[in-house]
């Protein structure tokens, strides 16, 4: 097939000859499964990559995954703006990867901006630039994200945490392609996708007046919601195994596998972290397992223990995907399921105390003392 030129009806000719869709496919004989492209993990950061490559990072099997795959391909086409929504280790970044890799400003670079790592006043100067001697300590002149992204595609994550006082400005660029950076006489034109995300209920902040309507309208052309894994519990295998294989291509551990019961541990689990939670497990059990070793039920327990800040209990088992441990009195398996309970909210919300005591329907100081009381890491 000869490629066509990147303008849109030539790019999505070429997804629609591209087949199959899933960047998994069953080998219906071996009942194996295999990736497109064995490189790369599940947030591998490719900026430039172009279809089929583009897709290799995404691992799974669901229906639900595969219509976002589905909602990819009708928007890329496009450079108006998306906004992705989903919990915290959803994969929200990759997405946002992948739909700057086959759109039409694929050639131009991937921006990421966190939108909650910078200070209310410094973040206007991050995002639209400043001129030389526009305040005490500016030094030289910077450009700024925005600028930075001309051309290319404009990733602002946490775009809920974005201030007040900043959304305006950011909505006079997606309306007019257009920024006044500090100090400048004059605006300057900017050509740029802006794909955001978030975790957070953007409705229910507008009710609120922490996010403006008209911004959340501009941002909302397209939309993604990535469902958390434990709706898309057919995934949680093939993400499992992609995550060992890395392991093992790591570690030299070839002989890294689960057991019967440990995979009965891990598929019934509820991934309150999501596929960063997967990733981040994959790590400790391939610390914890010797070369060659099966690993154990036991072992797999004491990595998700592990990973959520509680030891392991030596007695515990595995019942219907549910750990039991039979030592705990009754006051105790209370404890254990509230703190379950916390650190989903906690992972859920990005770790936002407020949020979470809402989602929990508790009150704020009710929900410090709980978390203090169970040894919780917040």
């Amino acid at each position: 097939m000869q490629r066509s030129s990147s303008s849109g009806s030539g790019l999505a000719q070429e997804l629609l000859e591209v087949q199959p869709v899933n960047c998994f496919h069953r080998d219906v004989e071996s009942q194996s499964t295999i990736r497109l492209n064995g490189a790369g993990s599940y947030y591998a950061h490719a900026p430039r990559m172009t279809r089929p490559d583009a897709f290799s990072g995404i691992v799974c099997v669901s229906h639900e995954m595969s219509e976002i795959i589905t909602q990819i391909k009708s928007a890329c086409c496009s450079s108006a703006p998306m906004l992705i929504t989903g919990e915290t280790g959803a994969g929200k970044d990759l997405i946002a990867r992948t739909v700057h890799a086959i759109g039409p400003r694929r050639e131009g670079e991937f921006i990421p901006f966190n939108c909650g790592g910078i200070t209310p006043e410094l973040i206007a100067g991050e995002l639209f630039g400043h001129r030389r001697g526009a305040f005490t300590s500016a030094d030289r002149d910077y450009k700024g994200v925005i600028r930075e992204a001309d051309g290319g595609t404009l990733f602002l994550d946490e775009i809920g945490e974005l201030p007040l006082a900043a959304q305006p400005k950011l909505l006079r660029f997606l309306q007019e392609g257009e920024i006044h950076p500090l100090g400048e006489a004059r605006p300057i034109k900017v050509k740029a996708r802006v794909i955001a995300a978030t975790n957070r209920d953007l409705e229910a902040d507008i009710r609120s007046g922490r996010f403006r309507d008209d911004l959340y309208y501009r941002l909302n052309v397209f939309h993604i919601h990535i469902p958390p894994l434990r709706e898309r519990r057919e995934d949680i295998r093939p993400l499992i195994e992609h995550f060992l294989d890395l392991r093992r291509q790591e570690t030299g551990k070839q002989g890294l596998r689960l057991s019967d019961k440990s995979w009965a541990l891990l598929l019934g689990y509820h991934w309150p972290g999501n596929v960063r939670e997967v990733e981040s497990l994959s790590h400790r059990l391939a610390a914890l397992a010797a070369n060659g070793e099966v690993i154990e039920l036991e072992t797999a327990l004491a990595a998700i223990r592990t990973g959520i800040g509680a030891p392991p209990p030596a007695s515990a088992t595995v019942e219907n995907g549910i750990v039991i441990d039979p030592c705990l009195t009754i006051h105790e398996a209370k404890d254990e399921l509230e703190r379950l309970f916390i650190i989903k909210a906690l992972n859920e919300t990005g770790r936002n105390l407020s949020r979470s005591a809402e989602r929990l329907g508790m009150s704020l100081p009710g929900l410090k003392k709980a978390i203090k009381r169970l040894g919780i890491k917040a």
